[in-house]
């Protein structure tokens, strides 16, 4: 079972997760956060083995958060979850440390493909994000 943790400002789209999630034992949520700061604080104490972060949060982003929590611990995994599409903002989630990207339109169908695909140290992109793109960005930063 992989503990995770959802991170998200609308209580409506935490509520979502946890319902899409509730169907499958393999997933265990360990916490609820809804700002950066919060889900900074929640990776440590709880040790979650996976994070679904939204980018746009009140305070420190999701992507702040995300370079804050990879510097802590370099194994924990980040799937960022958002309405954005923008080849910087997925250039930006990649660079600082993001498993993978979903958007939520994605979410009710993609969810737990994406959440495999990263337990299982792959990296993953919803449908619509140009995959040669990240994969052209992830062998430039090797």
């Amino acid at each position: 079972m992989s503990k995770v943790l959802i991170v998200d400002d609308h209580a409506f789209i935490r509520r979502g997760v946890r319902g899409i999630l509730q169907d499958f034992p393999e997933w265990e949520i360990s916490g609820e956060a809804d700002n950066g700061e919060d889900a900074v604080r929640l990776a440590r104490e709880l040790k979650p083995e996976i994070i679904l972060m939204d980018v746009s949060m009140p305070g420190i982003t999701g992507l702040e958060a995300t370079k804050r929590i990879r510097t802590a611990d370099r194994s924990v995994k980040i799937i960022l979850l958002t309405l954005h599409d923008s080849q910087e903002l997925v250039r930006s989630a990649f660079l600082l440390g993001a498993n993978g990207y979903l958007l939520k339109a994605d979410a009710e169908r993609e969810l737990i493909r994406a959440l495999t695909i990263v337990m299982g140290d792959g990296t993953y992109v919803s449908p619509k994000i140009d995959a040669e793109f990240v994969k052209k960005l992830l062998a430039a930063g090797e």
